[in-house]
C-alpha cells in the first residue's frame, strides 16, 4: 500500500546548524532521502514550511499517513524576512491536526511534552523515517554511510521550498563537539560524535544539490570547522590537534567547484577559539586554506561567551580574555585581506548572558575586552549578544543561574553601550562609505525605505532609501552606519531622480541642502552634480551620476 508523507520544516537555529530562510538545514533533505532510499515514492513525499501553515491557521490540508516535523530554536535570534517555528506554534500544529500521527525531530523534540498523536525522538528523525517506511521504525542515530546516501537522494526536496532556488544549503561535516569538556549551556555537547563525513560524500551532495538548481552553500553543521578530519592523536588544553591536510583537501575540492561555477557562494560557520589558541600554527595554515576558497565577506563565528574568569571556569568555556584576543588577531592577520573592498573572512563574536558565575562586573569586562579589540585595530564582523537558553540535558539546565533584576538591567546597559560604542565604529571600518555590496535582496518594504540583505552567512542589513520590490536584487553603495546595520542607495545613484529621503541619507546633506538640490535639478552633467554635492565623501561621490 502506497504511503504518503508530509515533511514540515519549522526551521532550526542550533549551535551548529542553521535552517532559517534563506538557509535550509540538512535535516529535511536527509528525511526525504531516507524515505526514498527505503522505497517511498518521491511523488508521495510533500515538503512544506511553517510559513505555509501560518497562512492556513496551522491546519494541514494534505492527507498524509505520517507527518515528520523538524524544528526548534535552541539559539534565540531575530530574523529579517523569516520567523522560526516556536514551541507554541508546534503545539498548535499538533493540536489542530489531532487526527494525524506526528514524528518530531530536531532539538525541539526535547522541549515538548508527550502527546497522544506524537512520537518524540531521542535520536535522528531521518533514521526513524527510513525504518518507518519499511515497517520497522527505530529511534536511533544515523550512520555516516547512511547520511552519505540520504543527503544525495534528498537533494530534490529543495525544489519544494518556497524560496527555491534562492537558498543557502547548510552542509554537515560532522556532528558533536571534539572537545573533551563541553560548555555548560550548549546542546552540541549532547550529540555523540559519529565520525567525519568523507570529502567525496560532501562534494557528491554539492553536485546533487547543484543538479536541483542550488549554487549557494555553507559548511555550518559542525561545532568547529578547524577540527574537521582530526585524528584525535594529541590534545592540548582539552582540544585535539587539528589536521591542516584534511581541512585543506575539503576546501581544495570546494574551491575547484567554485571556480567552475558550480558554487556561486561558499560560506563557513563555527570555529572554536580554543583550537586557534592551543594550536596557532596549524590553525593559521587551515585558516589560510579556507580564506582562499570562501566567498569574500564571510564570517567565522567564535563562541567566546564571556571573558570573565569566574564565568569561564564555572561554565567550561574555551578561552581566557587574552586567548580570545589572540584568536581574533590570528584570523584578522590570516584572512582579513580585502577583495573588492570587502574583508575576505573576519571573526564573529558570540557573547552569552545568564551563565553561572555571572556578576554585575561581568558585562563591564566583556565591554572593555571588545573595546580593546577595536582599539588595537582588529576587525569583528558581528557581535551577537544573547541570553542563555538552558537546554535539557546540559549542566546549565540542571543548575540554572538565577538572574537578579539588577543584573539584567546591568546587562542591558552594557549591551546598549556595545551596540553604540563598538558596533558602529567597527562597521565604519569594515564597510567605509562608498563600499559597494552586490546583490542585496530586499526582504521588507516600509514607508519610504526598504530593508535588504545579501544572500549569505551573517549578512548585514542594509536600509535603502526608496520602496523597492520585495525579493528583488539590487547593488547598493553604503552611505551610513547604524547599530548592526548600514544605510545605502541603489546603484547607479542618479542625483536627478533621487528622492528627498535618499538625498538626506547621504552624509553631509541635511534637509535644507536636499531641498536646495531638488530645486536646482536637473543637473546636465556629472561636473555640475559633483559641484552641487561638494563636501560629500569621495567614496560615495564617485558613484553618483546625473541622467
Amino acid at each position: 500500500m502506497k504511503k504518503n508523507y508530509l515533511i514540515i520544516d519549522c526551521f532550526v537555529d542550533e549551535p551548529a546548524c542553521f535552517g532559517v530562510p534563506p538557509f535550509i538545514a540538512p535535516y529535511p533533505r536527509y528525511v526525504y532521502g531516507a524515505l526514498v532510499h527505503a522505497g517511498a515514492d518521491p511523488a508521495a513525499i510533500t515538503y512544506i514550511t511553517v510559513d505555509r501553515l501560518r497562512g492556513d491557521g496551522y491546519r494541514v490540508t494534505e492527507k498524509p499517513d505520517h507527518v515528520l516535523l523538524i524544528g526548534g530554536a535552541v539559539v534565540p535570534g531575530k530574523y529579517l524576512g523569516a520567523k522560526i517555528g516556536t514551541v507554541d506554534e508546534v503545539q498548535k500544529i499538533i493540536a489542530c491536526n489531532r487526527h494525524l500521527p506526528f514524528v518530531l525531530g530536531g532539538m525541539i523534540r526535547f522541549m515538548l511534552p508527550p502527546a497522544e498523536n506524537v512520537t518524540l525522538l531521542e535520536h535522528d528523525i531521518e533514521a526513524y523515517a527510513h525504518g518507518l517506511h519499511r515497517g520497522r521504525p527505530e529511534d536511533r542515530a544515523s550512520t555516516v554511510a547512511e547520511v552519505a546516501a540520504w543527503s544525495v537522494l534528498g537533494a530534490p526536496v529543495v525544489k519544494q521550498h518556497p524560496d527555491h532556488p534562492v537558498l543557502v544549503c547548510e552542509m554537515e561535516t560532522y556532528r558533536g563537539c571534539p572537545r573533551k569538556a563541553h560548555c555548560s549551556f550548549c546542546s552540541e555537547g549532547l550529540v555523540p560524535f559519529a565520525g567525519f563525513r568523507r570529502v567525496s560524500d560532501i562534494t557528491a551532495e554539492v553536485d546533487a544539490l547543484a543538479g536541483q538548481g542550488i549554487s549557494r552553500f555553507r559548511l555550518g553543521r559542525q561545532a568547529d570547522i578547524l577540527q574537521y578530519g582530526t585524528s584525535f592523536s594529541g590534545y592540548r588544553g582539552g582540544f585535539p590537534r587539528p589536521e591542516p591536510a584534511a581541512v585543506g583537501e575539503l576546501f581544495s575540492e570546494l574551491k575547484t567547484k567554485k571556480e567552475s561555477g558550480t558554487i556561486t557562494l561558499l560560506n563557513i560557520d563555527n570555529a572554536n577559539p580554543g583550537t586557534i589558541v592551543n594550536f596557532p600554527e596549524e590553525s593559521a595554515e587551515i585558516l589560510s586554506r579556507i580564506a582562499g576558497a570562501v566567498t569574500p565577506g564571510d564570517t567565522l563565528a567564535l563562541g567566546i561567551e564571556s571573558v570573565d574568569e569566574k564565568v569561564i571556569a564555572a561554565n567550561s568555556l574555551k578561552v581566557t580574555a587574552p586567548g580570545a584576543l589572540e584568536a581574533v588577531r590570528i584570523i584578522n592577520e590570516t584572512c582579513g585581506a580585502r577583495v573588492e573592498g570587502i574583508p575576505v573572512l573576519l571573526p564573529g563574536i558570540n557573547l552569552v548572558h545568564g551563565l553561572r558565575g555571572e556578576e554585575m562586573k561581568t558585562f563591564e569586562k566583556n565591554y572593555r575586552w571588545l573595546a580593546s579589540v577595536l582599539e588595537q585595530g582588529l576587525l569583528v564582523r558581528r557581535i551577537n549578544i544573547r541570553r542563555a537558553l538552558p537546554f535539557p540535558g546540559t549542566a546549565l539546565h540542571a543548575h540554572p543561574q538565577a538572574i537578579p533584576e539588577k543584573t539584567r538591567l546591568r546587562f542591558e546597559y552594557y549591551r546598549d553601550r556595545i551596540r553604540h560604542d563598538i558596533d558602529i565604529p567597527m562597521l565604519k571600518k569594515i564597510y567605509p562609505a562608498g563600499t559597494v555590496l552586490r546583490d542585496v535582496r530586499v526582504l521588507d518594504r516600509r514607508e519610504g525605505y526598504s530593508l535588504g540583505k545579501q544572500v549569505a552567512s551573517y549578512s548585514i542589513t542594509v536600509k535603502i532609501a526608496g520602496e523597492l520590490e520585495v525579493k528583488s536584487f539590487n547593488d547598493a553603495v553604503i552611505t551610513g552606519h547604524q547599530e548592526r546595520s548600514l544605510t545605502g542607495l541603489t546603484l547607479p545613484v542618479d542625483v536627478n531622480g533621487l528622492s528627498r529621503a535618499g538625498l538626506e541619507s547621504i552624509p553631509g546633506i541635511g534637509k535644507k541642502r536636499a531641498a536646495d538640490i531638488i530645486l536646482a535639478r536637473p543637473f546636465t552633467g556629472p561636473e555640475k552634480a559633483r559641484a552641487a554635492l561638494a563636501g560629500v565623501d569621495e567614496g560615495i561621490l564617485k558613484h553618483i551620476v546625473a541622467r
